[in-house]
């Protein structure tokens, strides 16, 4: 039967404790934190009390006070206190148009600039998304070299780096301009199967003090590069990836070739424009510390949780907890992005679908004991080896359900 959008959850639970449910569609569009920090503890009995939430295999689930759209998870596992808001999902038939072209990028910090005033949301510096069309960079290695020693200097002022059998061939005009003294602070090499000079910042600013942009001189960005746009007609979608890469300094007259086809997928069932990440897990936690279900949990926890959350760090490798990084600190970031963190992928084939209460979950008049069994739990590990359950279904029923299209 057919719920209203924003009532239903689906939540997936593993079968065994050896199958954990920990890639899951659903984590796209989730936040997730792990409240592992030693010395925080919670009461996760004042939550059995509170109205307005559900209570299933000790998971919770209720609205978020940041927007009852959203749905709220909390567990407790060996690791710490989970706490997850996440965007329902749900199955949608698009039309999907597709296309690709090879093309020559330099991806700068300007670049980048640039397309967020364009109001495009950009991932990783490899994924851009703006009103339907999504694009994303794959790097495509080329054919000129293996290392540093096949490339070589060539031109009267030794400005052009080439495949050492060229270079020498290569002839320029013996006017010295003033960004050759930029060179001094490269070097020319092999990056990505091209003979370039090499990227960094000193050198790409250098070139910018001298009028010169930075694309021009660097080949190091070669990728290929996928547009996808869903219900979008094929003029809209091109004038997306045009104003996309005039914001490279790239000229893109000749319309990309677009595939379409229909799609049955899992879809956020909200925009995720329209929500905030961060003020979302943020909501949470500040309101789980003002009726004592979080404690020892500082506003500067609060803030740093919220400075790194976004929508798509949530689950095994991706949720964020109190880690050590790859410096040696210890910080509040994606699991991911830890020391050495032991990344998995599995799935579960148990699907249960819950509607979320009606109103907002709020703790009313309380015991002043926590009833029996139910003692307050501190966390101290910081190891992050345990799923919670994940929401939405499997990746083996996408792959099942692509088959049918």
């Amino acid at each position: 039967m057919k719920r209203a959008l924003g009532f239903i959850v689906l939540l997936m639970f593993t079968v065994t404790p050896l199958v954990r449910a920990c890639v899951t569609p659903g984590d796209f569009y989730a936040v997730e934190v792990v409240l592992n920090k030693p010395g925080i503890s919670q009461k996760l009995w004042l939550l059995e009390i509170a109205h307005n939430v559900l209570v299933e295999n000790g998971t919770f689930v209720f609205r978020s006070h940041y927007d009852r759209r959203l749905y709220v998870l909390v567990w407790n596992t060996t690791d710490g206190l989970h706490i997850k808001v996440g965007i329902p999902v749900e199955w949608k038939t698009e039309d999907v148009s597709m296309g690709s072209l090879n093309i020559s990028l330099l991806v700068t910090p300007d670049a980048l600039e640039r397309l967020k005033e364009d109001g495009w949301s950009i991932s990783d510096n490899t994924t851009f998304e703006r009103d339907g069309v999504k694009i994303a960079l794959l790097p495509v290695r080329g054919g000129e070299c293996t290392s540093d020693g096949d490339c070589a200097t060539g031109g009267c002022s030794g400005e052009v780096c080439a495949p050492r059998e060229e270079a020498s061939k290569i002839v320029t005009p013996c006017v010295y301009r003033p960004w050759y003294d930029c060179l001094s602070l490269t070097s020319c090499g092999c990056l990505n199967g091209l003979c370039t000079w090499k990227p960094n910042p000193a050198f790409e600013k250098c070139l910018r003090e001298h009028g010169v942009d930075p694309s021009k001189v660097i080949r190091a960005g070669y990728f290929e590069l996928r547009v996808e746009g869903v219900n979008k007609s094929d003029g809209e979608i091109n004038a997306a990836l045009k104003d996309f890469l005039g914001a490279f300094g790239v000229s893109c007259n000749s319309p990309l070739t677009l595939v379409k086809t229909a799609v049955t997928r899992l879809s956020p069932a909200i925009d995720p424009s329209e929500v905030n990440a961060s003020e979302a897990i943020k909501a949470e936690l500040e309101w789980m510390r003002e009726f004592g279900g979080i404690v020892n949990l500082s506003e500067r926890d609060v803030e740093e949780i919220s400075t790194v959350a976004r929508w798509g760090f949530a689950g095994h490798n991706s949720h964020i907890g109190w880690y050590e990084t790859k410096n040696g600190t210890f910080s509040w970031v994606p699991y991911h992005r830890s020391r050495d963190p032991k990344l998995i992928r599995c799935t579960s084939q148990v699907v249960r679908e819950y509607e979320l209460p009606n109103g907002t979950a709020y703790v009313g008049p309380t015991l002043t004991k926590p009833p029996s069994g139910n003692p307050t739990t501190t966390s101290g590990s910081t190891s992050g080896e345990v799923c919670g359950p994940g929401i939405v279904i499997l990746l083996a029923l996408l792959a099942a359900l692509a088959g049918r299209r």
